[in-house]
């Protein structure tokens, strides 16, 4: 009779993982595959085929918010099964402090009825006056730091600034209000992430957690996702992380963020150790919108492939940014008014902008010529607008 029920379960949740995998399909506009591609289903730079399948076909779990802490179960849910089903019916999951995975291959985290995981700290209107009374934005960025109340050294003035003020106020000597990220994947492959919006505090200059980062992680595909709100960033790709694709997902910030909205990174630094010829990334049909100020993406040493996407970031700094040893094609974006610098480089290998649509007055000199050894196929550059922004478009179905 166990083994009976047993089977009756793992029966139950393969339909349901199924129905929700055939929701996906049922609300994919025609220009959505619906199935990994790009940097991720490569297995080196010259191309190869990869299955990325996370957790297909094993074990399966259904969570919903109990409205407490469920970052452990969360975790444990992963460790027990190959995918974990948010369901986002009873509320938003909230996040105490950064879920950590490591060493986790062949895994599925899909959201389902507007699953939300939200962090528990959030910058409030207080905390962002005390900050502007303080000048804080006027602060250094580069150097004229200090050493923190708890000891801690601060290279910056500015972090050192606010650091300090959010100890004080939170009465927080240990700072935990850092660790206000959603997920953190280390040494992980093969993985999915689907249908899972990212609520973060407002980003602040404090070297906080991302929503999302992905160190030493290989064959990672994120599709549909909302991110919002990183405290560092949205989603930072870094050290050794390789064969990645970002598809149909929406960056921004809301009144929330106070300084730092600089919202995906790939390569945290100039040292080669990061993995030269590793950090391949296909962003494609994605959305960098309201609030977004930098990095869309600002990337290194990787071959970065920016496909059919959408920058309404009016008001930004400078958008995509090829830095130490990148190759970055930036294809059939569109720019919308207002958007300043689409491009720039520094120390980049090569990069090429090919059938782009500026609103404002650009023009940048090419470098190299730079081969994507995956098939894909690209959009007119024209219905991006109108596909990213439209039914089954970028972002959380």
């Amino acid at each position: 009779m166990k083994q009976i029920k047993i089977n009756v379960l793992a029966v139950l949740l393969t339909a349901l993982l199924s129905a929700t995998q055939a929701a996906y399909a049922q609300d994919a506009c025609k220009y959505d595959l619906d199935k990994p591609f790009g940097w991720a289903t490569c297995t080196s730079i010259n191309g190869g085929s990869f299955q990325l399948t996370g957790g297909e076909g094993g074990p399966a779990i259904t969570l919903k918010s109990d409205g407490g802490d469920m970052g452990d179960a969360i975790i444990k849910a992963f460790k027990e099964h190959d995918t974990v089903i948010l369901d986002g019916s009873n509320g938003p999951f909230n996040i105490s402090k950064t879920i950590t995975l490591k060493n986790q291959q062949g895994k599925s985290l899909i959201g389902r009825n507007g699953a939300t995981l939200r962090t528990a700290f959030f910058v409030t209107d207080d905390i962002k006056a005390k900050l502007d009374s303080a000048g804080v934005k006027k602060r250094s960025t580069t150097d004229n730091g200090g050493t923190l109340s708890n000891g801690h050294a601060v290279r910056e003035e500015m972090e050192f600034c606010v650091r300090q003020f959010l100890i004080d106020y939170l009465n927080d000597p240990k700072e935990n209000y850092r660790n206000s990220g959603i997920l953190k994947m280390t040494g992980c492959d093969n993985i999915i992430i689907r249908n899972i919006r990212f609520e973060g505090p407002g980003s602040i200059d404090v070297s906080g957690d991302d929503l999302l980062t992905a160190t030493a992680t290989t064959h990672l595909w994120v599709d549909h996702c909302d991110f919002m709100d990183g405290m560092d960033a949205n989603f930072d790709i870094n050290s050794r992380s390789d064969f990645i694709t970002v598809s149909w997902c929406t960056f921004s910030y809301t009144q929330r963020a106070y300084i730092h909205m600089n919202t995906n990174l790939v390569g945290a630094s100039d040292n080669p150790g990061q993995g030269v010829d590793n950090l391949n990334v296909t962003f494609a049909n994605c959305i960098w919108g309201k609030g977004c100020d930098q990095r869309m993406p600002m990337a290194r040493f990787g071959t970065i492939h920016v496909l059919n996407c959408l920058y309404d970031c009016s008001g930004n700094t400078v958008a995509a940014n090829a830095r130490k040893d990148c190759e970055m094609l930036v294809e059939g974006c569109y720019f919308m008014p207002g958007v300043k610098r689409p491009f720039r480089q520094k120390d980049a290998k090569a990069w090429n902008l090919r059938d782009n649509h500026y609103s404002e007055p650009f023009a940048t000199k090419e470098q190299g010529q730079i081969n994507i050894p995956y098939d894909y196929k690209r959009m007119d550059t024209e219905k991006v607008p109108e596909v990213l922004r439209g039914k089954g478009g970028a972002g959380v179905k």
